[in-house]
């Protein structure tokens, strides 16, 4: 099986390192094969949609990361939708400079925001990006008062992404759904309604088509002593148990931040984990295109 990796970020978000070309360079040392640049989605009318949380927020750290997220339109968690153009074009420059070491993709990692859904096709209609991958990270507002991945996640936190994570992938927009068990960083009992959601998550993509991700960047976190148990954030083991059962595809997804996050011990950690759990790997997927027809709003794509 070759190696690839489709979920790549860049300095551009705000919080990791390197350059698209530096990402590049650090894949093609390692031997990979095929590589997906997918930054955190731009956002138009970002501080319109900052604004419209404001009823959401709660405690001192969500409203301190909405002042600054206004202030800087984007990076700690994403690039203003200014750069989007620069983006594509760095890509398009690595395309060109490493053909004949690597094939490259265009892509991005979107939350399933409603109110971006035209958006986001409009993107793969006019072929300005080859992919999306769903990483659900906020429920409505990117704020941390919505965030999936919160410390202290309730029974109603997690039905929520669950119901989220379902509507989003009916839309055909994503390729893929990143760590798809984010939810079980801050719920970590997985009793009955964990293993509900989960199975609901699995049973959807599988009946779609869809494979679901294992996560590099929640290894490199480290394993936790969870109610006695050593868990990894994610991929936590019992979400992929039942994947395992289900038959899911699975994609592994280095989730770089730095270029030093593309190495052969990580790619490895993640085969053994696969292993051990009984999933199906893939190395490439299909590129999801969206359904046309269900999208007409500010960004029409007719």
């Amino acid at each position: 099986m070759k190696k690839t990796n489709f979920h790549t970020h860049t300095y551009r978000c705000g919080h990791a390192n390197g350059t698209e070309e530096d990402m590049v360079q650090a894949a093609i040392h390692m031997g990979i094969e095929e590589l997906g640049i997918s930054e955190h989605v731009p956002l138009p009318h970002y501080r319109q949609h900052l604004l419209k949380s404001l009823p959401a927020v709660r405690g001192v750290r969500s409203l301190l990361s909405l002042a600054y997220s206004l202030v800087k339109n984007g990076p700690g968690m994403r690039m203003p939708h200014k750069d989007l153009d620069s983006y594509l074009e760095a890509i398009e420059d690595c395309q060109k400079k490493y053909q004949d070491q690597i094939i490259i993709y265009k892509g991005f990692e979107a939350e399933g925001l409603e109110e971006y859904f035209d958006y986001y096709q409009s993107l793969l209609y006019e072929h300005k990006v080859d992919y999306l991958i769903l990483g659900h990270h906020f429920h409505k507002h990117c704020i941390h008062s919505d965030y999936y991945g919160k410390d202290h996640m309730k029974k109603k936190d997690i039905y929520q992404y669950c119901n989220d994570v379902e509507k989003a992938l009916e839309t055909g927009l994503f390729s893929y759904l990143a760590h798809p068990d984010l939810f079980l960083i801050g719920y970590q009992e997985f009793d009955l309604d964990a293993r509900t959601v989960s199975q609901r998550i699995c049973e959807k993509a599988k009946a779609l088509h869809i494979p679901l991700e294992v996560n590099a960047g929640g290894m490199r976190r480290g394993l936790r002593n969870v109610q006695g148990e050593m868990l990894y954030p994610y991929p936590n083991a019992h979400f992929w148990e039942i994947a395992g059962e289900i038959g899911n595809d699975v994609i592994l997804g280095f989730d770089a931040h730095d270029p030093s996050d593309f190495n052969e011990g990580m790619y490895k950690q993640m085969m053994q984990f696969c292993e051990e759990h009984h999933l199906n790997v893939i190395d490439h997927f299909d590129f999801l295109q969206g359904h046309f027809e269900k999208f007409q709003g500010e960004y029409d794509i007719r």
